[in-house]
């Protein structure tokens, strides 16, 4: 499988039978990220956040638009890859309006755990499905998303093979989040930091690492 980051929360995942994004964001609004103008066969989004998360406008036409806030219990099937979601918050309290999924599936034979907008802890019930995954997408640029904190205790407990870092400030965003290098100083510890100096990397089972990794890319736009 080949992982792309775009920037921010967008990702583009590719094997020989499927390609994905996920959550894309609007250019220019969303800040520096130059347009995600790319063929999927589906767009996957956490939820409806048109400037950062669910903008579909860009990308060219013929996809199949997956929407995780959308799902009925037991989720959607799309071309032999079940696509699940967890209903959570964006901020800790938990508000109307706040409503954000965590997104997982299994594609290539690879649990991929997409945390989208996750503000808060999670209950064991919610996060249950996602442990031990292979490869979690985590938001690391702390409030109003998930305190770095709290981040590597819900990665402690899920327990992912490896971690690619995602929605941190960067030269290309306007928000105030923080950079990925705080989330780095508390995770060196932990795990091993692998900056790939790229923004597209291969993936298979037989390549994952044998210890606990975060893989941290460049944006592609």
């Amino acid at each position: 499988m080949k992982i792309t980051w775009y920037g921010h929360a967008a990702f583009k995942l590719e094997s020989p039978e499927l390609s994905l994004i996920l959550d894309p964001y609007r250019h220019p609004d969303a800040g520096g990220y130059l347009p995600i103008d790319d063929a999927a066969d589906a767009v996957v989004i956490s939820h409806i956040n048109d400037r950062y998360h669910s903008h579909t406008g860009q990308i060219k036409t013929g996809f199949e638009l997956i929407a995780a806030h959308e799902f009925k219990p037991g989720g959607q099937h799309f071309r032999g890859v079940h696509f699940q979601a967890v209903p959570v918050y964006e901020t800790p309290e938990k508000l109307a309006g706040d409503e954000v999924t965590v997104i997982y599936f299994t594609m290539e034979g690879l649990k991929i755990v997409f945390l989208s907008d996750l503000g808060h802890a999670l209950t064991p019930a919610e996060r249950a499905p996602l442990e031990d995954a292979d490869i979690v997408m985590a938001s690391t640029g702390g409030k109003p998303t998930i305190a770095l904190d709290e981040l590597m205790t819900l990665l402690g407990q899920i327990r992912p093979r490896v971690v690619i870092p995602m929605h941190f400030k960067t030269d290309k965003i306007n928000l105030n989040i923080l950079p990925n290098e705080e989330f780095l100083k508390l995770a060196e510890n932990r795990y091993r930091i692998n900056r790939a100096k790229t923004s597209s990397v291969e993936m298979t089972r037989h390549n994952l690492p044998s210890a606990p990794e975060i893989l941290v890319l460049d944006y592609a736009r």
